[in-house]
């Protein structure tokens, strides 16, 4: 969605130029595709959210709801309605969320270092499940794709939540294909994210602080993308 930015222009939520302003930070790196075809990864991380106000104990404390919130959000002491008092942020601001990240791998046999990096602790990553562990390395090496196991194992070295696979061979399109590939990329995951299959025009809610599956089975079978 545009903004208008303080010199009235239109500018999209990541643009340098919005200042303060600013939501997003879109960041990107190359990755290891085939041998004079370039790809590259993207992730896209918005700023950390402003720490929400404790409100009952604001009050308490003399500040009853008003711009001064804001102000408290923001790392400025208030004083007290009644002028007696000052009431600091760390008294009355709740516990920090973490900034949401999502990244996506576009076609690749290895994702250099600059990229992985990128990647780590993202809440959603997407990568590629073209090909089986039973297609070999000469395979990832020839055809520039990688395997849905490698994808959850790289998700689970970054400590991704979720790890989205998508771009599948016309053959694995199946129930009992993508199936398959699921098995494949959970085995090599190890039960560190939740693994599931994409599909075209998907759209995933990730939720305010990032997703928290703490007290959820990983990879149920609610999880399958279907």
């Amino acid at each position: 969605m545009l903004k208008k930015g303080e010199d009235g222009f239109n500018r999209l939520p990541n643009d340098v130029n919005l200042g303060k302003n600013r939501r997003l930070i879109i960041k990107a790196a190359e990755l290891d595709h085939l041998g004079g075809v370039q790809t590259f990864g993207y992730t896209v991380e918005e700023q950390t959210p402003p720490r929400n106000i404790d409100a009952k104990k604001a009050t308490e404390l003399g500040v009853n709801p008003s711009d001064k919130y804001n102000l408290l959000k923001m790392g400025e002491s208030v004083p007290t309605d009644d002028g007696t008092g000052v009431v600091e942020p760390e008294q009355v601001l709740l516990e920090e969320l973490r900034a949401r990240k999502l990244a996506v791998l576009s076609d690749h046999r290895r994702v250099p270092p600059p990229m992985a990096g990128l990647c780590r602790n993202a809440d959603f990553l997407v990568h590629e499940a073209t090909l089986r562990m039973e297609d070999g390395v000469d395979k990832i090496k020839i055809r520039g794709h990688n395997t849905a196991e490698n994808a959850g194992i790289f998700g689970g070295e970054m400590g991704c939540e979720v790890v989205a696979l998508n771009h599948f061979v016309s053959a694995a399109v199946s129930e009992d294909a993508i199936e398959t590939l699921l098995a494949e990329a959970r085995r090599g995951n190890r039960n560190r994210s939740q693994i599931i299959s994409s599909y075209d025009f998907m759209e995933v809610w990730i939720p305010r602080g990032g997703f928290n599956f703490c007290n959820l089975p990983l990879n149920s079978s609610k999880d399958k993308g279907k």
